[in-house]
């Protein structure tokens, strides 16, 4: 089984990974160390203090391999059979960020791209699996989350209803 787990950075996608692939027995690639150690990048943008992700190489990277978790913002990318996206109250994700030492420019970047749910439309256009899980983990424990992605992948999917801009 491949799953890809993507969104918004301080959604959870690290630790409900860790979590996910113990359950399942998977390798889970957390892509922001995989991108910088298989130098799966173009380059270093300096000004937003990470790598310019080339997909092609990426995608490269996972074409012979059947069986994992993929972790990260552009894990969406990456052919799946299962793609889930992890979405947050985009207060929630100012206080995380701010937790882990982000500037301001990038905190604000990222509330932004949650508020308008950038990261879940890039996944829902670029889906070509068989499983689409889309869920709202603001009030839920990683435990809770992985839950409801094994339910999801049980009941072939799950789409919560998420709209930041409403509120």
């Amino acid at each position: 089984m491949r799953i890809v787990v993507t969104g918004t950075p301080g959604t959870g996608k690290t630790t409900v990974s860790k979590i996910l692939g113990d359950r399942f027995k998977l390798p889970v690639y957390n892509l922001s160390e995989l991108i910088k150690e298989e130098k799966l990048y173009s380059f270093y943008d300096r000004n937003r203090d990470s790598y310019a992700v080339d997909i092609e190489k990426l995608t490269r990277f996972f074409a012979d391999k059947d069986n994992f978790i993929a972790e990260g913002l552009v894990a969406h990318y990456i052919p799946c059979d299962v793609s889930v996206v992890l979405r947050v109250n985009p207060e929630a994700i100012q206080e995380r960020l701010k937790e882990r030492n982000y500037n301001e420019e990038k905190i604000e970047e990222n509330v932004e791209a949650e508020r308008i749910a950038f990261c879940a439309t890039e996944a829902f256009e670029n889906f070509e699996g068989q499983t689409f899980l889309h869920i709202n983990t603001t009030e839920r424990t990683p435990e809770e989350i992985v839950n409801v992605i094994i339910e999801g992948i049980e009941r072939g999917g799950v789409v919560e209803e998420i709209d930041w801009l409403e509120g």
